[in-house]
């Protein structure tokens, strides 16, 4: 049962893989506007039912898949039993998050190029990052003492977050793509040690 349980999960994943590969495709070929949602589904083998299933729109199917953070990292994080600071612990999970997403079958280079093309994408992939924004602000405040002064601390360090990847990113596509995008996002968040290195 468990074995079925397993290939059922891996049957989804590879699904929602070729939905997303397909809207990367046909959007980078014709534009994101020109493309329908049955034509996504047919390239990828599905039926366009099977694409609502995994997506509400096909601007969903092209967000950049950044800020795949659990609920159980976060917990570990709020602990703090890793014996590091709060900005140290940061970085090192934001950046293996990058890393997650360029191992995964994620064409990081080409979905920006695809956002670049489409501002709509920008702005909804914005929204996607400000919900992830709350949860991590959250779990700094309780990490570092829920209080008024401490809880506008813990929103400027999450954003701050944010603002890394986006910029280590952004500087990755501008050096061409050169090394690897969590190497220039680390680099990023280096920029922020003298404000927040020292946060217990």
């Amino acid at each position: 049962m468990a074995e079925r349980e397993h290939g059922r999960e891996r049957n989804k994943r590879a699904t929602r893989r070729a939905l997303r590969a397909a809207t990367l495709e046909l959007g980078l070929r014709r534009g994101l506007a020109e493309v329908s949602v049955e034509e996504i589904a047919r390239r990828a083998g599905v039926s366009p039912r099977t694409f609502f299933n995994y997506f509400d729109t096909k601007e969903d199917a092209a967000l950049i898949e950044l800020f795949v953070v659990t609920d159980e990292e976060l917990a570990v994080f709020t602990a703090g039993n890793g014996g590091a600071g709060v900005w140290a612990d940061l970085t090192r999970i934001l950046a293996a998050d990058v890393e997650r997403a360029e191992a995964d079958g994620q064409d990081l280079p080409r979905y920006m190029q695809l956002h670049a093309r489409h501002p709509v994408l920008a702005a909804r992939q914005m929204g996607q990052f400000s919900s992830f924004l709350g949860r991590l602000a959250d779990a700094v405040a309780t990490r570092t003492g829920d209080n008024p002064q401490t809880r506008l601390r813990a929103e400027v360090i999450a954003g701050s977050c944010i603002t890394a990847v986006r910029v280590g990113l952004s500087q990755w596509a501008a050096q061409g793509w050169r090394s690897t995008a969590a190497e220039h996002v680390t680099a990023a968040f280096a920029l922020f040690d003298p404000a927040f290195g020292d946060t217990a």
